[in-house]
């Protein structure tokens, strides 16, 4: 079985998240599961609420959550919690803040409410990835989103990613509002705001790696392009001076566009710079190449002539 980069970093979120004791992040944590993967009814003829993620250990790290802030215990299957006890839900309610899933006039505020403190903003981002969350091996492409149900929470949850300095955007996909970020050094970022560290550094390795290469291949491209340029302009240098040689002899040339021509027939392969070290005395890459246009000229102005 092939295990995705994303599922390490739930692997590992996974842990951080079971390991947080602090009450007021527990809330958080649970405030995000129902955001996102749950449904509120208050109707006095049938109130509910149900959780649902095929993750079987979210829907366990929600029954932990539950048992532990409400001192009571949970049922549920792998995929899914169903809540019908009218006191555990006036509980959650009242702690949570929540409403009914379908009034849509707003969410259960976050950023000023409940995940008001920083420990309890990451708790928050954290089980929302978790939950809805994905992101790409940084050896493919840099991408990480979360694919949420609710606009509304999906710019609430911008705005709270936002006060770590980290700018996602919202863009409409099929029946969900995606919340994207393809900046590498702003998805590092976001992996550290989770706590993430371990998949930090791998990212980060894999990140450098994926750069080098890419690197080595722009340098190479540069070479072999620079290569060929070389030696398409040699091919064309030597053609214009045995052009001269056939049709006026090398002789036809004045000394110093003789001596050029002969060091470029002798030395096709070289760049223009080493030919001028080869001349008497030596000159710069800038007349060697002011030499070979006036050869190339005279070659040019003879075809002119022999073609009237």
């Amino acid at each position: 079985m092939i295990v995705s980069f994303s599922s390490d970093v739930k692997a590992e979120l996974l842990t951080n998240v079971k390991g947080t004791e602090a009450v007021h992040c527990k809330i958080a944590q649970l405030l995000a599961v129902v955001n996102i993967c749950g449904f509120v009814s208050t109707e006095s003829y049938d109130k509910f609420i149900a959780i649902h993620n095929e993750n079987s250990e979210i829907i366990n790290l929600t029954a932990s959550l539950i048992e532990n802030l409400f001192n009571t215990e949970i049922s549920c299957n792998k995929t899914e919690i169903v809540i019908r006890n009218e006191d555990l839900i006036d509980n959650m309610i009242s702690l949570l803040g929540l409403r009914d899933s379908n009034d849509f006039s707003g969410i259960t505020p976050i950023k000023y409410g409940i995940a008001e403190r920083n420990c309890c903003k990451r708790a928050y981002i954290r089980t929302a990835f978790l939950c809805c969350g994905s992101v790409n091996d940084p050896s493919k492409h840099y991408h990480l989103e979360f694919a949420d149900n609710d606009y509304n929470h999906a710019e609430a949850l911008v705005e709270l990613i936002g006060d770590f300095g980290i700018d996602m955007k919202i863009v409409e996909r099929k029946n969900h509002f995606v919340i994207y970020c393809k900046e590498a050094e702003q998805i590092v970022d976001l992996l550290n705001v989770m706590s993430a560290y371990k998949a930090l550094l791998e990212y980060e390795n894999l990140r450098v790696v994926k750069e080098v290469r890419n690197n080595v291949n722009r340098i190479v491209n540069c070479e072999t392009a620079n290569i060929n340029k070389i030696v398409n302009t040699s091919v064309r240098q030597i053609e214009d001076i045995k052009y001269i040689i056939n049709k006026k002899g090398l002789g036809f040339l004045s000394e110093n566009l003789r001596a050029v021509a002969e060091v470029r027939l002798k030395y096709p392969d070289m760049s223009l710079k080493e030919l001028g070290e080869y001349l008497t005395p030596p000159i710069g890459k800038s007349g060697v190449n002011h030499r070979l246009k006036k050869i190339h000229e005279i070659a040019e102005s003879l075809k002119g002539d022999y073609l009237k």
